[in-house]
């Protein structure tokens, strides 16, 4: 079945409102986008994320809104907390639905949910504890490849425009990397930064259920391709047809796209490639800032005493 589209882990609402610097420099993000190779190492890092998902109905449906993804990775920050015998206790059904709902993801309720069908598709499973009262949990290998998995074509499309991510495409098979990894990765989203504050025009697609990947879908549309048929992108990204066609004329009234068949995805105007563009500018800056940092966090365990 098809999602309906309405979105499965709606934000709640804070006592006190998180805000945060932007977690990359807007100087960076405007050098980047500068530099001669940026425009076709953009469009390939959107087709990774938009083939990837295509490819994995379980990655789609695990990451194809912001609550889901930040909470997967939460859920992987936890388990390499406890392999790494950190004392804030590992990866249990209390402690993510607690930071589930100090970030502003989502209810308890739902996260205890979402937990609930990690379970059901194996994507974690329980572990023993020397405290029977714990019911501790541990993500599997199943859910280890499927980031992993998304992470390495990432990389991989940007490695030969910025070099500097090669030591992490190189040990993301390394547990010793990744935890560190998922937790730079992390760690502005847990400051209150959201990915939209820098390309606040996304808004309306990032927080709704496969709005990011269906906006992607349309990125070389601004190029000259054809637009996807509204059945084509519904069948790939298990969406309904009403939920796609709400976005595409929202995003019609906001001249991000145009829509000159009625069954046809839309094509991106310039608006909306410019905002992609900054989208992915971001998100290839915020993996290298992670892998640095990770690195660093491995070499400074390797220089302890």
């Amino acid at each position: 079945m098809p999602n309906t589209g309405s979105p499965s882990l709606r934000p709640i609402a804070l006592a006190t409102p998180r805000r945060a610097p932007s977690a990359i420099l807007p100087g960076d993000i405007a050098a980047l986008r500068a530099r001669p190779e940026f425009t076709e190492a953009a469009h390939a890092f959107a087709a990774v994320i938009v083939g990837t998902y295509r490819g994995s109905p379980f990655l789609n449906r695990l990451v194809n809104d912001r609550g889901r993804f930040i909470l997967s990775l939460l859920v992987l920050d936890m388990h390499f907390e406890a392999l790494a015998g950190g004392p804030r206790g590992g990866l249990t059904s209390g402690r993510l639905k607690a930071q589930a709902a100090e970030l502003g993801l989502c209810s308890p309720g739902r996260a205890g949910a979402m937990l609930a069908t990690f379970r059901l598709l194996g994507l974690v499973t329980s572990v023993p504890d020397p405290d029977r009262r714990l019911n501790r949990l541990a993500a599997t290998e199943k859910l280890l490849a499927l980031h992993r998995e998304r992470w390495r074509r990432t990389l991989e499309a940007m490695v030969g425009f910025m070099p500097e991510v090669r030591p992490g495409l190189e040990r993301l098979d390394d547990p010793a990397f990744l935890g560190p990894f998922v937790a730079a990765f992390l760690l502005p989203f847990r400051q209150g930064w959201r990915m939209v504050d820098d390309v606040p025009e996304l808004d309306m697609f990032v927080e709704r259920d496969g709005g990011l990947v269906l906006a992607l879908s349309l990125m070389e549309t601004g190029r000259g391709a054809p637009p996807p048929p509204i059945a084509h992108l519904a069948r790939n990204y298990r969406l309904s047809r009403s939920h796609i066609v709400g976005m595409l004329h929202e995003a019609e009234q906001a001249g991000l796209v145009s829509r000159p068949e009625p069954r046809g995805g839309g094509i991106a105007l310039p608006a909306l490639v410019e905002a992609l563009e900054k989208l992915v500018a971001v998100a290839m800056l915020m993996q290298a800032q992670a892998v640095r940092r990770a690195c660093a966090d491995m070499e400074g365990r390797d220089r302890a005493p």
